[in-house]
């Protein structure tokens, strides 16, 4: 094999190398099969299931007391997808951005930050 027919698995040995390379092993959170640390980046990204998610801790975009942007976001409605108690009075569940937030049904502020959880 020489000239281009060459020259294309060669490249795609460099790509599929340097993609390997610039990732380290992370610590496993639960339900998640590996982890690895972007070193570019510093961002964590788990496999749980077949689905590659970053699970880098941020800060939420919202505070407790804030108003939470309903009419922009899907209220949770399957509760065991995510590990969530079943919902016992005037609030709901939110998720936005990966982060779970408890919201009041009155006045559409957020009451608790629960985190980020990923569905099972």
């Amino acid at each position: 094999m020489t000239g281009p027919a060459r020259a294309l698995p060669l490249l795609l040995v460099a790509a599929l190398t340097a993609a390997g390379a610039g990732a380290e092993v992370a610590p496993l959170p639960e339900g998640a099969s590996a982890c690895k640390v972007m070193q570019a980046s510093g961002v964590t990204f788990c496999k749980f299931g077949n689905r590659w998610i970053a699970t880098t801790a941020r800060a939420p975009d919202l505070a407790v007391g804030d108003p939470f942007p309903i009419y922009e976001q899907s209220m949770l409605m399957d509760l065991d997808r995510y590990g969530l108690p079943p919902v016992d009075g005037p609030w709901r569940y939110y998720r936005r951005d990966g982060v779970i937030y408890k919201v009041s049904a009155r006045d559409g502020r957020v009451i608790e930050i629960l985190g980020r959880r990923t569905s099972r």
